[in-house]
């Protein structure tokens, strides 16, 4: 586990509990069959994480959750991702990061009818966020919700749905109003499925991996949807994606995290029993080396992940978007770069099915465009960065007192 000394006793004393859980219940052919595509969706998984308190980890207790903080969420979702699958950790990344949003902001009706059964993985939900115009650029979204007496009339596209074919219900983001700003018309409905008008038109079954999901480019034909569905109030809903995308970046990428280091310790193992040019792998130095760089990578970024999940828990939403920016960045960056490398030691075997790292290889390399992509996380973390070397108080501390009024510094102050 990582970064597993940084942690309290009680959530060290909870992570090795979902990690003896997940190493004895978890099928490992679950994850291969899924791979293969001949699983649609892992209902059965879903189900078993309910039955044990697993789904929505971080919702709280009285809301039918676990009662977890969200950096718990995230230990939980490490132990996912390295006993099965970034795929399996997403069907149950969903139940989380949804979860806490309905929990916080839906109506008793909503706890009701969507947040309990899901969280018992009796209901099955999916995110509709991306669009064919509109991915990482929320303001974008151009599926609209026009209001008719007591219901909503839906109508537009979604891609990339994770659970669309499965799925019983879509949190679904929806334009209600026409305005400049689209912040302020942006707002979270809960679509049944089974409602005319959903129409999947095409199932994204040729992923290079994330594979077992029922991804799928679905359609909103004039859908109606009972007013009740509305989640909090209409046009809050750019405040409760933004909340609900912070959870999601902390918890999915442990994840990640998890997939990276089972792949460097199939590939440190191997390194100390394969021989080449006479010495075993672990005696070139080019070879320990890259466990090492590897290892540190890891751990620095489990590191980042804790502190960002830590800002969460503490309630400091706005705070904490540099801090999730720069996990989620440096986490995904850091898992790609762990696995290549993890291949490239071992060679050719590990471009075989004999090894899970070629999995995990082409799992991993989707974390870079999920949850926002790379780019997107860059361009939070200049603004903010911009803004903190902007403060007066923040260039005093860097400059120091006693070089303050120096030509130095007044010209530094000047460019900033």
């Amino acid at each position: 586990m990582i970064g597993h000394d940084t942690l309290t006793p009680e959530e060290r004393a909870y992570q090795d509990e979902c990690n003896a859980f997940l190493a004895e219940q978890l099928d490992p052919e679950l994850v291969v069959r899924m791979d293969r595509s001949e699983v649609l969706y892992p209902t059965e998984f879903i189900r078993m994480m309910g039955e044990r308190g697993y789904l929505g980890a971080c919702v709280p207790a009285q809301e039918g959750g676990g009662g977890r903080s969200i950096l718990e969420d995230a230990l939980l979702n490490e132990r996912v991702g390295y006993h099965g699958s970034a795929a399996l950790a997403c069907a149950r990344t969903f139940t989380s990061h949804v979860g806490w949003v309905l929990a916080r902001y839906g109506s008793d009706s909503i706890k009701e009818r969507y947040l309990r059964p899901m969280l018992k993985g009796e209901k099955i939900t999916a995110q509709g966020l991306t669009e064919p115009g509109a991915g990482s650029d929320l303001a974008g979204i151009r599926t609209t919700a026009r209001r008719d007496g007591d219901h909503y009339v839906v109508s537009g596209e979604k891609r990339f749905l994770d659970g669309a074919q499965s799925a019983h219900f879509i949190s679904c983001a929806v334009r209600t109003a026409d305005g400049d700003d689209p912040r302020s018309t942006l707002s979270m409905l809960l679509i049944d499925t089974a409602s005319p008008g959903y129409e999947i038109l095409e199932p994204h079954d040729n992923w290079l991996g994330f594979r077992g999901l029922g991804s799928a480019w679905i359609r909103f034909n004039d859908v109606k949807v009972p007013v009740e569905n509305l989640v909090g109030e209409e046009g809050n809903g750019w405040k409760y994606l933004s909340e609900e995308l912070l959870i999601e970046r902390i918890v999915a990428t442990r994840a990640q995290l998890g997939q990276a280091l089972r792949a460097l310790e199939i590939a440190a193992t191997y390194t100390e029993v394969r021989e080449t040019f006479g010495k075993k792998l672990r005696e070139h130095q080019w070879a320990a080396f890259k466990v090492a760089e590897a290892s540190m990578r890891l751990d620095a970024a489990a590191l980042l992940n804790t502190r960002g999940g830590r800002l969460l828990d503490a309630g400091l939403w706005e705070e904490a978007k540099m801090e999730v920016a720069m996990a989620k960045w440096f986490g995904v960056e850091a898992a790609w770069q762990t696995v290549d490398d993890s291949l490239q030691l071992m060679g050719g075997i590990a471009y075989t099915q004999k090894y899970p790292i070629e999995r995990i290889l082409r799992d991993v390399r989707a974390s870079r465009l999920t949850a926002g992509s790379t780019e997107m996380m860059a361009l939070i973390i200049q603004r903010r960065a911009f803004d903190r070397l902007r403060d007066p108080n923040f260039r005093r501390e860097l400059v120091g007192r006693e070089v303050e009024g120096s030509p130095v510094a007044r010209q530094s102050a000047e460019r900033v």
